[in-house]
């Protein structure tokens, strides 16, 4: 039925930016040696785990627009865009 694949999405993309938020955690946590090089190799981390947390937020979003997908189509209504 359409409401259980919605729902199924929903979970999925809400799982999904939990994962990637997970992962932009370990790049903040990767321990680099106190060098010139380890510093810049630091910075790249930090950049690409900003970059993550960017397409969790992302995933939040689409999970939400399933919800508000799942609830409209839950009344017999229909989202037009």
């Amino acid at each position: 039925m359409i409401t259980e694949e919605l729902a199924h999405n929903r979970d999925e993309w809400f799982h999904r930016a939990n994962e990637l938020r997970s992962l932009a955690e370990e790049c903040r946590r990767i321990d680099v040696w106190d060098s010139p090089a380890g510093a810049l190799l630091r910075e790249r981390f930090l950049a690409v785990a900003d970059s993550i947390v960017i397409l969790a937020d992302r995933a939040d979003r689409l999970a939400e627009a399933y919800d508000l997908h799942l609830q409209v189509v839950s009344v017999g209504g229909r989202l037009q865009i």
